[in-house]
């Protein structure tokens, strides 16, 4: 009896897990084709430029790269997903529904723009569309199209050798800030931000400054082994020829006291 019910069970387990395998398929979500034509404000396809789609949380779900004419096709579910297109010295992103199959156009000729600088030298910063959770990194000397409102993170400082920049201040058309975040209005008209960075030599930041002492330990240090280590391979020699001199001089002794030897002994006979 015991062991029929352990048949029993097993038998239940087995057709439970088969069940779950068989209806696996209706618990995935389904995708659709989804094509993308991206067009650069001239009017033009955005060749060959990398494509990236996002979950709106930030989490990147697909990349491709636009063929010839402008176009890329992903297989995505329903939803809303953040799409970003690099292009040349342009950039494009655009927020699409995909609700079955789905083309969805990111036209440049009918987008506004945010053209983002930093004086007096190039950094990074941090892209972030409105309604969405991304962050994307990018290159000053840049411009971005979009149809959402987006916020420009900038750094505070960097080092670009031999040089560290501070940052100074961040403005578009109506506002200055002191500090690297502002807002880029481009759903009604084309912004430009700057950033503006003081310089002064890197070698005076403490930053640099702790650099050069680790360096000049380091060198130190190597300059002791190496020094230590001199010192033994000439004591090592030393003593080498040192035992070579003794054990000959001790061989031309023992010559010296057999033919001594050999002449006393012959002086006898």
């Amino acid at each position: 009896m015991s062991m029929s019910k352990r048949a029993l069970g097993t038998l239940a387990v087995l057709a439970l897990a088969m069940l779950v395998l068989m209806s696996w398929p209706a618990f995935a979500a389904t995708t659709y084709t989804t094509t993308v034509q991206v067009v650069g404000p001239t009017g033009s396809a955005v060749a060959s430029a990398p494509i990236y789609v996002y979950y709106l949380n930030g989490t990147q779900v697909a990349s491709g790269t636009t063929n010839s004419t402008g176009y890329a096709q992903f297989a995505l579910a329903n939803g809303t997903y953040l799409v970003f297109v690099k292009g040349s010295h342009q950039y494009f992103f655009s927020l699409i529904k995909v609700a079955g199959t789905t083309k969805a156009v990111i036209n440049g000729t009918k987008l506004h723009y945010v053209n983002i600088t930093s004086v007096p030298a190039t950094t990074s910063f941090t892209l972030k569309p409105d309604n969405t959770n991304a962050s994307i990194s990018l290159n000053t000397n840049a411009t971005v199209y979009g149809d959402k409102n987006a916020t420009i993170v900038f750094p505070s400082s960097f080092v670009s050798f031999p040089y560290m920049y501070k940052l100074s201040s961040v403005k578009n058309a109506t506002t200055t800030v002191s500090k690297g975040t502002i807002f880029a209005n481009i759903t009604g008209a084309n912004e430009v931000v700057t950033a503006t960075y003081t310089s002064s030599l890197a070698f005076t930041s403490p930053l640099f400054l702790g650099i050069i002492a680790v360096v000049i330990l380091i060198i130190i240090i190597g300059a002791f082994y190496a020094g230590t280590h001199a010192v033994f391979n000439v004591t090592h020699q030393f003593v080498r020829r040192a035992n070579r001199e003794a054990k000959r001089f001790v061989r031309s002794v023992n010559e010296e006291d057999r033919d001594r030897k050999h002449y006393v002994h012959r002086s006898e006979d």
